[in-house]
């Protein structure tokens, strides 16, 4: 029997298809345009006041013109971060269009103004997109997410905290593709040893890219994880977490933890793919078994952290609301009255267009092969019996504790789907009860779905009712229309016709599970390697599942009031109320990167498809070429074009309608340098073919092929066709003579030339804190085109400042055009990324190491975009180059005999140095920051040597241009001297005792000049000769007092000579200076006359005694 709609039916066919196009499309949609959320009305209702990176509205006219499937997640997939974003378009009056539009899909006549040919369309989170760049949400979670399975031990109150010991049931799936939005916490513990690092293990889960995927991704740089930790159910999460509040954790990490950003297979490898970047709240986790080194969100695969440390991150302790995530705000997405629940009220109101059969069963099977998505020879052989055979296939072990008995029946049911093929949005309900693997008694293998007599392009809403928990197994196999597709993905299918309708059957359906307060979609059942299924198998290590993540679901999810436990690879959005669970515990089989839940290794991923509308064929279209001028014919890729209603929007550039980029967005063309778009209104009576005026569109080139000028001139065409007949632009508007419209001569399929462009750069080299920036001459440069997709390397040219008219450039150089010297201007540069690098310094100055990066952009324009950017002041462009400096350091050695070094109160006796600067350049010349400098050993110095000769310096005397002679001379080295008088300062008081100071004083010539290196100027060299003038005694030296020249010692020739200073300790007499000197002379020879005088009496005093006794 039929499954009965829930919705009453006209029994007049015709009658119920008028009623639905005219009820669908301008009460229901106008409901949900005013009352669900402003991003649907603006997918629809856009004015397209810009033409930026947003999605654009048009969906899948075509399965060739959708979203293409690709490799999986563990393929390693390159992605160019430059893809072209899609352009925002719509018109503005695209809401009272797109309502005549409905009318018109159902049979009336409707007026519309200029613009996209819109019939009943509705988005989810973002416009209706086939382009390849995802500003919208692929997978929306309004509580927690979990990679693995939920714990169940859970207080009564339901809130759950996470530990090492109440973990998420690990899991191995493997990566969601799109922006992930998680407005509770991230709980995650995945087993998967996908991107493997340094032939290591695997980097963890990936969000954002996936290989495997529908290719619609959000553009380079966007956020695709964002995690709020708002109103959670888990309380607490302690793992990886070593801080204080465990409570504010928003994620965790058991077994491994994730990545967002591009992949790098091992340490050195050059990263591929889209960088990406996550808000995260809450404070920095680890993954558990990292000892808190290995953070749980990372951007590249093989990171550890994402700042300078394992304490820093740029991801995490980040503001997250969630009102602004890519420039959108979901915020209020969740709840009774949040986004997801009047949209999934709207799309149940819809009046049901279709039938539902719940009582078939799938076509025996006895060789049906599954391959792993890239046809390497995994595969698996499954084998499905009639809906009579009763007999029953065990399957001891499994997974599912509710299968009965461990026993299934070896069919699989199979729920069709009947379109009306008329209605562009076709609607089915069914009982939730009747999705599942029970049927009438029998517990059966899995469950399919097919649909048919679905018109091509359209959209289909499931309405499924109840709320009762929903649970099956999902079956193997799925049919579009009679073709079987559920092996679409295969890269044996790619761009056939069965790749094409996986991926037209992916965005087209809607799945509206619209009070459902839990809903578990497990994965296929997989036995036939079991002894016990009777098909050859094995007894044991048999590759079997009863949940296998590779019997994908098809179609976008919308749970907006239960929680979704997937136990297999999605395809479409997914957006739930409540909990989010990718929950494949199961392993099935091993491969090379270890254990899978997959019998063919392909373990559970999110799959991004947009839920598209689409266009009808009644559309009309609108063609172009780019040419090059030069020639007329060469095609030229890469440009973008604005369409407009009126030719004053053209003018003015303001209400486009859509923009068309080459070979990207809303470009229908086969061929690069060829423009096709399809869906315009044609006239404003749609349905009356006695309307014959057809409106007539403006197109306006936004951007232009690398290299060339953007065309200057607007041109149009007139729909005389639809369908598939295109319209080619037949001509030029002359603004110049009232907006006059100027037919093409000899070009019936609109080529439209453009001119070659270059670009001009200019700077001025000037010295650095020069604030008035006075020009240096006499620098030279080097520039260098870098290697883009016109030439094969690098090329590079000299530049050299000119000051006078110079011819052309070469292949070696190229012309400085400015004859200001230090000014430089380089002329008739082609689009592309250069480098400019300075070779030679102006005299006087260092080279300034830096590599500029700058870009020609295609309009001419000029940009600097590397890290370190020159200074740009009033619209010039300053380099700045330091003076070249040379420093001496003068040295001293001071040495004390005949005793230790005196010590004082305070330790070791300092003795005191000066330095003065002498002769005919006393005055400028330049002198260290201190004049004078003490001398003593450092505290607790032990070494007897060192503790009677202590070397010190004098601080740095450094020399720049400055200090030059202002003749060459006859060496060409403007080479100056200047001389230093060194010597020691005796103290005034506090001498030590018995110790002579000396009064050496030493000559210090410093000769500066100019160094040169093959004749060009290289900087500044000095040349030192120390002279000792007087010796410790004062006395001077030399012939004539010229003093004595101080060799360098052998073991550094090069090095300054010391000048040495001894002082010299004496326990006879007072050697503190020589007034203690002269006294002690004095004193001496008082007591020797003294002496002699009384020996001299004493001896006459003895001759007269003599005589006396004589």
């Amino acid at each position: 029997m039929k499954a009965n709609s829930k919705k009453t039916k006209q029994s007049n066919k015709a009658t119920r298809r008028v009623l639905a196009g005219v009820l669908c499309g301008a009460s229901v949609l106008s409901l949900v345009l005013s009352l669900v959320m402003p991003p649907i009305s603006q997918a629809i209702a856009n004015d397209a006041q810009t033409v930026s990176t947003a999605e654009t509205v048009m969906g899948g006219g075509s399965s060739s013109e959708s979203a293409a499937v690709g490799n999986t997640s563990e393929d390693a997939e390159n992605q160019n971060s430059d893809e072209t974003d899609g352009g925002e378009s719509g018109s503005s009056n695209s809401v009272e269009q797109a309502q005549s539009a409905n009318a018109a899909s159902a049979g009336a006549t409707a007026t519309v103004k200029p613009g996209i040919y819109v019939p009943t369309s509705i988005g989810i989170g973002t416009n209706i997109n086939v382009s390849t760049p995802d500003p919208g949400v692929a997978t929306y979670v309004g509580r927690d997410m979990y990679i693995g399975g939920k714990p169940s031990d859970k207080p009564s109150d339901g809130t759950i905290d996470l530990d090492a010991d109440n973990a998420p049931t690990g899991s191995y799936a493997a990566e969601a593709e799109g922006l992930t939005v998680v407005r509770g916490k991230l709980a995650m513990n995945p087993l998967k040893e996908s991107w493997p690092y340094n032939n290591s293990d695997g980097a963890g889960f990936r969000f954002g890219t996936v290989g495997f995927g529908s290719q619609f991704r959000p553009v380079y740089g966007s956020t695709v994880l964002a995690v709020a930790g708002i109103d959670s159910a888990i309380t607490k999460m302690s793992v990886g977490y070593n801080g204080n509040l465990p409570g504010a954790t928003t994620v965790g990490a058991w077994n491994k933890g994730a990545w967002v950003g591009q992949q790098r297979p091992f340490e050195g490898a050059t990263p591929s793919g889209f960088a990406y970047t996550a808000q995260i709240a809450g404070p920095i986790t680890y993954w558990r078994d990292s000892d808190y080194k290995r953070q749980s969100v990372v951007t590249m695969q093989g990171n550890w952290y994402e700042g300078l440390s394992a304490l820093e991150s740029t991801l995490f302790n980040k503001a997250v609301d969630l009102t602004n995530v890519n420039g959108s705000d979901y915020s209020s997405y969740n709840g009774t009255n949040g986004y997801l629940s009047k949209l999934s009220k709207q799309l149940d109101s819809f009046e049901d267009t279709g039938e539902v059969d719940v009582n078939g069963f799938a076509e025996p099977n006895s060789n049906y092969v599954i391959n792993k998505y890239n046809n390497d020879g995994t595969s698996y052989t499954l084998k499905f019996d009639g809906s009579d055979d009763g007999s029953g296939k065990s399957v001891s072990g499994a997974l599912d504790t509710g299968i009965p008995n461990n026993m299934i029946r070896n069919t699989e049911r199979l729920i069709t789907f009947t379109g009306d093929g008329t209605s562009m949005q076709q609607v089915f309900t069914i009982a939730g009860s009747e999705l599942s693997n029970w049927k009438d008694g029998v517990y059966y293998r899995g469950v399919d779905f097919k649909f048919t007599n679905i018109p091509e392009g359209a959209s289909i809403v499931v309405n499924v009712t109840g709320t009762n928990p929903v649970e099956f197994h999902n079956g193997w196999r799925f049919w579009w229309g009679d073709t079987e597709i559920s092996r679409g993905y295969e890269s044996q299918y790619a761009k056939k016709d069965l790749d094409a309708k996986y991926s037209l059957a992916s965005q087209s359906i809607m799945w509206n599970f619209v009070d459902t307060t839990s809903l578990t979609i497990r994965g296929g059942i997989a036995g036939e390697d079991r002894a016990d299924w009777g098909y050859s198998g094995t007894v044991s290590g048999a590759k079997w599942t009863d949940d296998d993540p590779a019997a994908a679901m098809i179609g976008s999810i919308l749970v907006p009031n239960g929680s979704f436990d997937d136990h297999v690879t999605t395809n479409g959005r997914v957006y739930v109320g409540v909990d989010f669970s990718m929950n494949s515990p199961k392993v099935a089989a091993a491969f090379g990167e270890g254990n899978s839940a997959s019998v063919i290794d392909m373990d559970q991923e999110r799959h991004n498809f947009p839920w598209s509308g689409s266009y009808t064929p009644d559309g009309s279209a609108i063609a172009w070429s780019k040419v090059d001028a030069a020639d007329g014919t060469t095609l030229l890729p890469g440009s973008s074009w604005a369409i407009y209603g009126s030719v004053e929007d053209a003018v003015a550039g303001q209400h486009a309608i859509v923009t068309v980029t080459d070979g990207g967005a809303n470009d229908y063309a086969s061929v690069h340098g060829e423009l096709q778009f399809n869906y315009l209104n044609q006239k404003a009576n749609i349905g009356d073919p006695k309307d014959t005026k057809y409106f007539t569109y403006y197109i306006k080139e936004e951007t232009a092929p690398e290299g060339y000028q953007v065309s200057d001139k607007i041109y149009y065409a007139t729909m005389n066709n639809a369908g598939e007949t295109v319209n080619y632009v037949q001509g030029y508007v002359d603004t110049a003579n009232r907006n006059s419209l100027v037919p093409f001569e000899n070009n019936l399929t609109g080529a439209i030339p453009n001119a070659r462009i270059t670009g001009t750069v200019s700077w001025t080299k000037v010295a650095e804190d020069d604030t008035k920036h006075t020009p240096l001459p006499g620098s030279e440069w080097k520039l260098t085109k870098k290697k883009d997709a016109d030439s094969t390397a690098d090329q590079s040219w000299t530049v050299i400042d000119q000051v006078s008219d110079q011819s052309t450039s070469s292949d070696t150089t190229w012309v400085d055009t400015d004859t200001a010297p230090g000014k430089f201007t380089l002329e008739g540069l082609l689009p592309g990324t250069y480098t400019l690098v300075e070779t030679q310094a102006p005299f006087g100055y260092e080279k300034n190491p830096t590599e500029y990066w700058f870009t020609v952009n295609t309009n001419g324009s000029i940009a600097w975009t590397g890290d370190e950017k020159p200074s740009i002041v009033d619209g010039t462009t300053y380099i700045s180059d330091t003076l070249t400096t040379t420093s001496v350091e003068i040295p001293v050695i001071k040495s004390v005999r005949n005793m230790d070094w005196p010590k004082g109160d305070k330790g070791y006796v300092p003795f005191e140095f000066s330095i003065e600067a002498t002769g005919d350049y006393a005055d400028t010349a330049p002198k260290p920051k201190e004049l004078k400098i003490s001398v003593a050993p450092k505290a607790g110095e032990t070494d007897a040597t060192r503790l009677n000769n202590i070397t010190a310096t004098f601080g740095a005397i450094t020399f720049n241009m400055s200090h030059l002679s202002t003749e060459a001379g006859t060496d060409n080295d403007y080479a100056k001297t200047y001389t230093y008088t060194v010597k020691e300062v005796a103290p005034a008081t506090g001498a030590v005792n018995k110790l002579r100071y000396s009064k050496a004083e030493y000559q210090v010539a410093v000769t500066v000049k100019v160094a040169r290196d093959n004749g060009k100027y290289s900087g500044l060299t000095t040349s030192t000769t120390v002279t000792q003038m007087k010796d410790d005694m004062g006395n001077a030296l030399g012939e004539n007092g010229q003093g004595v020249v101080v060799q360098p010692s052998a073991a550094a020739p090069d090095a300054i000579p010391a000048s040495t200073f001894t002082n010299t300790y004496s326990t006879t007499l007072p050697l503190s200076g020589m007034s203690g000197v002269t006294l002690t002379y004095l004193a001496g020879a008082a007591v020797l006359c003294a002496a002699a005088a009384w020996m001299h009496i004493r001896r006459k005093a003895n001759a007269k005694g003599g005589e006396r006794r004589e």
